[in-house]
């Protein structure tokens, strides 16, 4: 894997490249942005670059050093991710002694840690140690969705680098280049706000159904009686947590592009340009003010669920705000 392989985000890499070849990387880096947008990919190339043992150009992608790391065998890299929902205090005990050791090829050994955030606190604080006095050269890159949730001290010994969501026209095209069609590049940077791998997760088989999924209540919200609220009620009490509040995202962005339609904004403007024709026949059900006001009650719902309310309780109170809403139109 080589800087090529990446999409957008060329002056983080510029200014990672640069410190490399001045010698002044330093011993701790976070990446830092919101999830999908590629900092993970961007921080297994800098790895490469940090243990490629070519002479030009790194990662050159040929010398034995970048070989062992696409095969995932490299001994002097140390990539961790959470065990289950968090990094746990073992992992970050065992990465200490790693780092303790001499690097067994490389002359420095490099350690990826994956949902940095994700850290339990005695995992944060047996990290923060090792931070505050490195053993030999080692190279610490942090990857963190949410920064904020780091502990401050933590912040403060890294290079902070931020990552921000590529332009969706930019995505789009990556997405066309790797073959997909048009209308499927669009709707799915769009979709994703920019985000290249989220929108590969929605351009995998089925990678649209939570989308169509709430397309489908919001109809039946519409057109329906309350048996359409207590049978998708049901259905939604049985999802996992993640998918109701990704599902609950989408009410938000087909809510959204009603308003678009109703006031005049034209199709350019959607999220879900693919179901243009479905909008409009949605939107002349509605009015601006009542979506406003579904807007609202799908965000207050989010937050809820957020805050760990009972999902089924949280589910029918939307679904039935929603359904009373449709019907004072």
């Amino acid at each position: 894997m080589k800087w090529t392989d990446i999409i957008g985000h060329g002056e983080q890499i510029k200014m990672l490249c640069h410190m490399d070849d001045q010698r002044r990387m330093p011993h701790a880096i976070l990446l830092a942005g919101p999830s999908g947008i590629g900092k993970f990919m961007v921080a297994s190339v800098l790895a490469t670059m940090l243990l490629c043992q070519g002479t030009k150009a790194k990662p050159c992608g040929t010398c034995q050093s970048c070989l062992q790391v696409s095969y995932g065998t490299h001994p002097d890299l140390l990539i961790i991710s959470p065990d289950g929902a968090t990094v746990k205090i073992e992992q970050i005990r065992n990465l200490q002694h790693e780092v303790s050791l001499t690097p067994y090829v490389s002359a420095r050994r490099v350690c990826i840690i994956d949902g940095a955030e994700l850290m339990t606190v005695q995992a944060a604080n047996s990290l923060l140690k090792v931070l505050e006095e490195p053993l030999g050269d080692v190279v610490f890159i942090l990857v963190a969705a949410n920064k904020q949730m780091l502990l401050p001290t933590i912040i403060s010994r890294c290079m902070n680098v931020a990552f921000q969501p590529l332009i969706h026209e930019v995505l789009a095209q990556a997405l066309h280049d790797k073959g997909f069609s048009t209308l499927q590049s669009e709707v799915a940077a769009r979709l994703s706000r920019g985000r290249m791998g989220t929108a590969l997760l929605m351009l995998e088989p089925d990678g649209f159904a939570v989308r169509d999924q709430a397309a489908m209540i919001m109809e039946g919200l519409v057109n329906e009686g309350m048996k359409n609220v207590w049978n998708n009620a049901t259905i939604l009490e049985k999802m996992e947590r993640k998918d109701l509040l990704a599902l609950m995202g989408y009410f938000t962005y087909l809510l959204r592009d009603l308003i678009m339609i109703i006031t005049g904004q034209g199709r350019e403007v959607l999220f879900n340009i693919d179901l243009a024709e479905w909008l409009d026949e949605q939107a002349a059900k509605w009015s601006e003010n009542k979506l406003l006001q579904a807007l609202k009650v799908v965000e207050n719902a989010r937050r809820a669920l957020n805050a760990n309310a009972n999902a089924r309780l949280t589910s029918e109170a939307l679904l039935i705000k929603i359904y009373d809403l449709a019907r004072e139109v």
